[in-house]
């Protein structure tokens, strides 16, 4: 009776294993020809520059930990009504409030790849219970060249030597007109010799 029970719970068991079966792939890239990592490497000569931006902020503190902003580049703070830009710097470049300001970059230079932050001011004004902040940075703006230095020399090498190839052709023509010309006086040279040979011998055939 045993048997009779043990014999389809094992086929049971043997069908649902083999229906459980799944495959999958395990693929790894060793070859140098297929790199995991690809880096782009630009140099300042691919960049070009646009131009310095200030940014400004200037706040109040109290006690060390309330803050009131009072004007963003500038232009009175409205709570209600403002311009928050994100622009990645290294973690050592500390922004704070500064961050309010950042949008007048994208203004002036809506075309800008490369930010960097050039100089950092914090001036300070001291008065009873608190502080006034006045923070203000210079950040240097580039562009991406669309012709890098490296490509407008090799253009400009290319215009060089199409120059002195052109100079090069009119300096053959040069010399074979000259050439030709030379030739054409030492003919008219020739024939004027024997002009005057065939002349002599005809007058002394005259005076026979």
């Amino acid at each position: 009776m045993k048997q009779r029970i043990l014999l389809p719970v094992l086929l049971l068991i043997a069908v649902i294993g083999t229906s459980c079966v799944s495959q999958h792939n395990v693929e790894r890239n060793y070859s140098d020809l297929r790199p995991d990592v690809v880096r782009l490497e630009l140099t300042m000569d691919d960049y070009q520059y646009m131009g310095d931006v200030n940014i400004e902020v200037e706040y109040k503190t109290y006690l060390g930990i309330f803050s009131k902003i009072l004007t963003v580049n500038g232009e009175k703070y409205d709570p209600r009504f403002y311009h928050k830009t994100n622009i990645a710097f290294r973690k050592k470049v500390k922004l704070g409030k500064l961050k309010l300001a950042l949008h007048k970059v994208l203004e002036l230079y809506p075309n800008a790849d490369y930010i960097i932050p050039a100089s950092f001011n914090d001036q300070v004004e001291h008065m009873m219970g608190g502080r006034i902040h006045k923070r203000t940075m210079t950040l240097k703006v580039y562009a991406i060249n669309k012709v890098s230095a490296t490509q407008a020399e090799q253009k400009h090498q290319a215009e060089v030597q199409a120059l002195d190839n052109k100079n090069a052709a009119l300096n053959q023509q040069v010399e074979a007109l000259q050439a030709e010309l030379n030739a054409t006086k030492e003919a008219l040279e020739k024939a004027e010799l024997e002009a005057r040979i065939n002349e002599q011998k005809n007058n002394k055939n005259r005076r026979r």
